[in-house]
């Protein structure tokens, strides 16, 4: 692996300044291409966060290859680069923080995983706490922006079990969800008062006895929409007894996000990320 050294800064600055002055050769849309690929290392280790502050008695490095990180996570790593952050959260684990629980959660891990690297994490979606699957995080907050900018052209799916069979077995459906004093998000057919709108389509997968895999493709991203939604149609997901199912065939919640499709941040092509179902969730 080549490495090419850099002389130290003479005083505090960015790191993407200090790139595109000491590069002086090299086009800037080149500079920023390296530092997003991670081969732009500080006192060894890699980065590419372009606002850092570097001073004299940091070392930059660019090399010719990406460092391999080993890192002991609780979770799969479904995907990284200068720009996301892609995993497989497990069910029970928090996406970010409460008043009751600040380390255990995805973020705090994750960006104590990053901090080696100078690096961080940027929340772009969240999953509920028992619900499982891909989670996307970004490693810079312009990649956070774009992502966020463009959700609306991404396609998210679920696969849930479900108790009993719903009939039609493929379907769209449109409530007005709000929250309660109990944190309960009720799906109604009225727009309410200070009600959002939700929409879903699913489609069955597979039957077996009391119970029926589907798919769910979210056309909305609410707050315990899935949960609230099929619930209102009599057909509750299994596990989730807060929204009235009485059997939990798996014991745990039967929801996890299985695909993710958006546009990348920074190619601007189209990348899709999967989990596999947990055991017990494929009937």
């Amino acid at each position: 692996m080549a490495i090419r050294r850099l002389p130290s800064p003479q005083q505090s600055t960015g790191l993407l300044v200090y790139l595109i002055e000491t590069l002086s050769d090299t086009k800037r849309t080149r500079v920023k291409e390296i530092l997003r690929s991670g081969l732009v290392h500080v006192n060894g280790a890699s980065s590419t966060q372009h606002d850092i502050q570097i001073g004299p008695h940091d070392a930059v490095e660019i090399r010719s290859e990406r460092a391999v990180v080993q890192r002991s996570l609780p979770f799969d790593v479904l995907f990284e680069d200068g720009s996301l952050f892609v995993i497989n959260k497990p069910n029970g684990l928090l996406t970010v923080g409460n008043k009751h629980e600040k380390n255990r959660t995805v973020e705090s891990i994750v960006n104590q995983a990053l901090a080696s690297q100078r690096q961080r994490c940027y929340i772009v979606q969240r999953l509920d706490l028992y619900t499982s699957g891909v989670l996307l995080l970004a490693k810079t907050e312009p990649a956070q922006k774009k992502i966020k900018d463009n959700w609306g052209k991404s396609d998210k799916f679920y696969h849930a079990i479900v108790e009993g069979a719903p009939n039609p077995t493929q379907a769209t459906l449109t409530h007005f969800l709000s929250e309660d004093e109990r944190l309960l998000v009720h799906a109604s057919r009225t727009p309410d008062r200070g009600a959002i709108k939700a929409t879903l389509s699913y489609e069955t997968l597979k039957c077996q006895d009391a119970h029926t895999l589907i798919r769910v493709k979210l056309k909305t991203g609410k707050k315990n929409q899935i949960r609230a939604q099929m619930s209102a149609i009599g057909h509750p997901i299994a596990g989730d007894a807060k929204y009235g199912a009485t059997t939990n065939p798996i014991d745990r919640l039967c929801l996890h996000a299985s695909s993710l499709t958006l546009l990348h941040p920074t190619t601007n092509q189209r990348v899709t990320f999967t989990a596999p179902l947990p055991n017990g969730m494929d009937l």
